[in-house]
């Protein structure tokens, strides 16, 4: 018989992939006349952080790799650039989990903002070792902010829509969490 943890646990899974390929396809609609002056958030590393903070169980690496590293080839950035940012940044939240489980929102907010700018500060810092061409800084930290005050909405959103709540203490322990 198939354990409904495991079930559960894929069917997340898919639903992040899910939502991942819809922001990715909505990325690369051609809408507008291209003259944006404003920098859109990263609603997949919103998301990305959003469910790993809550639910560590459902976003295995392997799976946060496969989806960046798609992003990167799909807007054609350098492979692998960002996704091995993010991904050090989504195991230093992995190893946060158990901290923030009973804090207030706030400190978890405060917690992924600073990840998030960490992310933007090691995906500049690869970019210059690489000599690869960079995005205005300009941008890049408007990005970074639009990105901070859109994770409140993709937390509401992933929490309202689909029940990703944070882990409770007896869901820790039939898991096999960090208490």
């Amino acid at each position: 018989m198939i354990d409904p943890v495991t079930t559960r646990i894929w069917i997340y899974r898919a639903a992040f992939l899910g939502l991942c390929f819809m922001v990715l396809f909505l990325r690369l609609l051609p809408l507008g006349d291209g003259a944006d002056p404003l920098p859109g958030p990263d609603l997949m590393l919103c998301l990305t952080f959003a469910w790993l903070v809550r639910r560590p169980e459902f976003l295995p690496a392997l799976l946060i790799v496969a989806v960046f590293l798609l992003a990167d080839f799909l807007f054609m950035r350098p492979p692998a650039l960002k996704t091995i940012v993010v991904l050090i940044a989504a195991e230093f939240l992995r190893g946060q989990v158990h901290r923030i489980r009973d804090t207030a929102f706030t400190f978890e907010f405060m917690l992924v903002a600073a990840t998030i700018l960490a992310v933007v500060t090691g995906e500049r810092l690869l970019h210059a070792l690489t000599f690869t061409g960079q995005p205005p800084l300009g941008g890049a930290v408007l990005a970074a902010l639009f990105t901070i005050l859109a994770y409140p909405a993709v937390v509401l959103f992933s929490n309202v829509l689909f029940g990703v709540k944070k882990v409770t203490l007896g869901e820790a322990e039939l898991l096999g969490h960090r208490l």
